[in-house]
């Protein structure tokens, strides 16, 4: 039996939908029309469903995102109960859409192994992020030392920077002291024993040379 007055609300609704239409065609908001002939959403989908199966009418665009449902009007014949009947699947094919348990066994295997591929793809991810982790943290150790051992050379630089303007301020002393006040000739030269006034007397006289 088709469900209760099924083909009398389809025809309803396809009397509406003629009655707003312009040149066959609806342009507007199906639940709007649907409501004012007595159909839930529900019973509106089937009946919407019922004449385009039946060929009274032909949707070009459904209703979604704001979007007007457009529907093309084929027929407005009536619609009678045997029309309805006639589109439910037989009692057969009804008998034969039961599920075995062999089915129900494929569909939780097929589940098991879509689970477990989304599993592995997991898992998969967070190996690779744990990989770039340890790569990062590697390269970040190699920055930290390579700047460790700028600093130190930086400290050792200026250590010897320090030690060189010492070895210079005691040269330029000890030339202070070795062209002092004019010595008599009787006075014997005074000998420089520190090394870097010898170093600088050496640079002088080979300039002169």
């Amino acid at each position: 039996m088709a469900r209760t007055n099924l083909h009398e609300l389809a025809f309803r609704l396809l009397e509406k939908l003629n009655a707003v239409a312009s040149d066959g065609t609806f342009d507007g908001k199906l639940r709007e029309v649907a409501a004012a002939a007595g159909l839930n959403s529900v019973r509106s989908a089937e009946a919407v469903k019922l004449l385009e199966s039946l060929g009274r009418i032909e949707v070009l665009q459904r209703g979604r995102r704001g979007r007007n449902t457009v529907i093309a009007i084929r027929s407005i014949e009536p619609i009678t109960i045997e029309d309805a009947e006639s589109m439910l699947p037989s009692k057969t094919s009804r008998r034969s859409t039961r599920l075995t348990y062999d089915d129900l066994g494929q569909a939780v295997v097929e589940r098991l192994m879509s689970l477990a591929r989304d599993d592995a793809l997991r898992t998969a991810q967070v190996e690779v992020f744990a990989a770039e982790s340890s790569q990062n943290g590697a390269r970040v150790k190699e920055l930290e030392g390579a700047l460790e051992h700028a600093a130190e050379r930086e400290t050792e630089l200026r250590i010897r920077l320090k030690a060189a303007e010492e070895a210079l301020d005691r040269a330029e002393e000890n030339l202070r002291k070795a062209f002092g006040p004019a010595r008599s000739s009787e006075s014997p030269p005074r000998s420089l024993e520190d090394a870097d006034t010898r170093a600088v007397l050496d640079i002088l006289r080979s300039g002169r040379s």
